[in-house]
């Protein structure tokens, strides 16, 4: 059973040669009643991650405003896990276009180094141009292609994902209106995460969002946090007069299963619909 803790109501990046980033259409082997879908592909500027983009579109008429989107993380297990009984739910709001950053090969280490805030070593500390890479190539590369409203964007990560999501909270808190965090890798570097949670706190200017944190019943083995540090982050959030914070409990989920138990309530959040 799926139990809701509390509900609170509000209260230099790598720069990026355009020339060198280029999309190449990619094929896309899924089909569904709801949504259409149409891909592209990215290499990095290092040529060293190779990313593969795809967007889903509802097949629903567009609203007055244009879509919401929610971009997702670890794209090709979020892809992969879409399916058609999650997409007949999406009703009592608008439907969201969703886009999947995955990967065409190596996914392991290429998302190491892409979601993990700065380190001393060289295979992680990828966030900031992970982050860049977001903003000025993949977002515009949407835009061009639907008409989304980029008044209502989310984004959705799990593990090392959700702790990509954290950081784009805590040091770009502008970039989207929703965060969706599950089971995120808060013991990483020894809770490094939390050095920009307490930054974040001292910014004058904070837009409002909403914050939706899961956690599964697993824990991370030699991790220095209390067993409940994602707990207390939620609160700690929910405090916050410009945040409006959801955490759930998936104990009945381990760490690996409660990335597919997570994407309905992500759905939900991006249609601006509130959690049950």
């Amino acid at each position: 059973m799926i139990m809701s803790l509390f509900l609170v109501m509000p209260g230099s990046a790598l720069a990026v040669d355009k020339e060198a980033v280029k999309a190449e259409p990619m094929p896309v082997e899924k089909t569904s009643c709801y949504y259409r879908f149409e891909g592209f592909a990215l290499t990095s500027l290092d040529q060293q991650r190779h990313y593969q983009i795809v967007i889903s579109i509802p097949k629903a008429p567009i609203p007055e405003q244009g879509y919401p989107v929610l971009y997702m993380l670890d794209g090709n297990a979020a892809l992969a896990a879409l399916n058609e009984q999650d997409f007949s739910r999406l009703k009592g709001g608008d439907w969201p276009v969703i886009v999947t950053l995955g990967y065409q090969h190596n996914a392991q280490p290429a998302r190491a180094y892409d979601y993990t805030p700065t380190a001393k070593s060289a295979q992680y500390g990828g966030a900031e141009a992970f982050w860049q890479f977001v903003e000025q190539e993949v977002k515009p590369r949407v835009a061009k292609r639907i008409q989304l409203d980029a008044g209502r964007q989310s984004l959705w990560g799990h593990s090392f994902g959700g702790l990509f999501v954290l950081h784009t909270l805590f040091n770009h808190p502008e970039s989207f209106q929703s965060y969706i965090a599950v089971d995120p890798s808060l013991w990483w570097q020894q809770g490094q995460i939390l050095n920009d949670e307490a930054s974040y706190k001292q910014r004058k200017q904070r837009p409002n969002g909403h914050v939706l944190i899961q956690r599964s019943a697993s824990h991370r083995e030699g991790s220095t946090l209390p067993e409940d540090a994602t707990r207390r982050l939620a609160k700690r959030l929910s405090q916050l007069p410009e945040l409006t914070v959801q955490y759930y409990d998936y104990f009945q989920h381990h760490h690996g299963s409660v990335r597919a138990a997570s994407i309905p309530s992500a759905l939900r959040m991006a249609q601006g619909i509130e959690q049950q």
